[in-house]
């Protein structure tokens, strides 16, 4: 976070940050974000939101033991308490859990990075010269972690024993390893962190992802992504309210990143339809880092993504509380702690376009243990091929605005709602196993799938 005066860090909380109340995973935002869509609308330079299927269910083609995890740490003055409680939380809600679900140890590799990648600028307060630009972190600077490596190894050893480059237990590696501190830079670049740790630039990531592993990309943030292609949006330090960039704080990130109903951003109130600012002449789109991930491994399905970030419902615009005549935004709070979140408008446009491997945990709703058993009972539902539905779906009318579909390769032949009748059908119902869904929803096939088949769902819903 950039405070309007000063950093976190140093004092008081700046409160330069969009707030929302936190809401629950939507299932079919329309963000028509993907580049087959743009290809069709080249010249639209807005996210489209409508009626549109999304799939909220697709298995992978068998189960899978193998996760590697990328832990996307916001490393600014304002996340001290956040680290902590997600070390806290780690040895049960993501360790011990993922055994729980699995009946057995996963094949697991861990790293850490920061969302500090850099400004590009000089003499931006609270933003390091130097950044670590995607490379895997090990603790915070200075800190001497009982692992051997870059990031944690903990597999099957194909001896009846674990392969491990850590001493001690995998929760006291983790906690040491993923305690980075809080010098980080206050513009966050979580999305372009993770392309700069995955693209292959920094040999030393290497062996990390594997193509047969579930990739789950979990960002830990309270602001928005600011990744740019330009660097003069983190300049200007004198710049002031009327001027065209604006006080250098992390409103410009919204300003220049984030389009709404109406287009007038300095403007007080709350905004409507909040998207990713598509043509913005500073900040990288959102669809080059969806285009980045997906490409990530052969195999479709392999990439997940989850978020503890600031819900964006809704945006509202006020005035900063430390300078009255400059905008700011209005975080939501966390009930009974001091923890602030702006809320998120291009990382969700992200992260909802992966809708059946998508999970969202607000940072300001539950505490972080329940965030993170969401969180990982979600992976372990894709990795065992757990029939869930992810996404907020209503149970009176739900199997109305559904589909099916018995999906092998690139065929796909429709299948019939169960009402009744005999034959193959499908049918949706509450199932306790799918307790980390908004919906807590399932489907499954009523006769028998042909070889290869998975039973593929999509469901229907409107974004006003």
């Amino acid at each position: 976070m950039i405070a309007a005066a000063a950093r976190a860090r140093g004092g008081g909380r700046g409160r330069d940050r969009v707030g929302r109340r936190a809401g629950p995973l939507v299932v079919a935002v329309a963000v028509a974000v993907a580049a087959g869509a743009l290809a069709a609308c080249e010249r639209s330079t807005e996210i489209v939101l409508g009626e549109d299927f999304r799939t909220v269910l697709d298995p992978l083609p068998a189960p899978t033991r193998a996760i590697d995890v990328l832990l996307v740490v916001d490393t600014s003055g304002s996340m001290a308490p956040e680290q902590a409680a997600l070390v806290a939380a780690a040895g049960d809600q993501l360790f011990a859990q993922l055994t729980t679900d699995l009946g057995e140890p996963a094949d697991l590799h861990l790293a850490v990075i920061s969302t500090d990648v850099g400004v590009g600028v000089d003499g931006v307060p609270g933003c390091p010269a130097t950044s670590w630009d995607g490379r895997f972190r090990v603790g915070a600077v200075g800190a001497t972690c009982p692992v051997q490596g870059n990031f944690l190894i903990d597999r099957d050893d194909g001896a009846g024993g674990r392969s491990t480059n850590y001493q001690g237990t995998l929760g006291e590696a983790f906690a040491c390893a993923a305690s980075l501190g809080v010098d980080g830079c206050g513009f966050e670049q979580p999305l372009e962190a993770v392309r700069r740790a995955l693209d292959g630039r920094h040999p030393e990531n290497a062996g990390f992802r594997r193509a047969d592993a579930l990739l789950l990309v979990l960002f830990l943030t309270d602001e928005d992504d600011c990744s740019a292609f330009d660097p003069a949006i983190y300049g200007d330090p004198d710049a002031g309210p009327t001027s065209p960039l604006g006080p250098r704080t992390s409103f410009r990130c919204f300003e220049f990143g984030v389009v709404c109903d109406p287009d007038q951003p300095r403007t007080l109130g709350e905004k409507a339809r909040c998207r990713p600012r598509l043509d913005s002449p500073y900040l990288t789109p959102p669809t080059a880092y969806i285009e980045f991930l997906r490409g990530l491994t052969p195999t479709a399905g392999l990439v997940m993504l989850a978020g503890m970030y600031g819900s964006i419902d809704p945006v509202v615009v006020v005035p900063d509380p430390a300078s009255p005549e400059r905008p700011s935004l209005e975080p939501c709070v966390a009930p009974g702690t001091d923890v602030e979140a702006a809320p998120a408008v291009r990382l969700d446009a992200v992260v909802r376009e992966f809708p059946s491997r998508a999970v969202f945990a607000p940072l300001c709703e539950a505490p972080m243990s329940q965030r993170l058993y969401r969180v990982t009972r979600a992976a372990t539902g894709v990795m065992a091929r757990r029939p869930c539905l992810f996404g907020e779906l209503g149970t009176d009318t739900v199997t109305e605005r559904c589909r099916a579909f018995a999906v092998a390769g690139a065929t796909r032949r429709a299948v019939e709602r169960c009402d009744g009748a005999g034959g193959d059908c499908f049918e949706i119902a509450a199932s306790p196993a799918c307790d980390y869904t908004p919906s807590g929803l399932a489907a499954s096939y009523r006769g028998t799938l042909g070889a290869g088949e998975r039973l593929v769902v999509e469901c229907l819903a409107r974004v006003d």
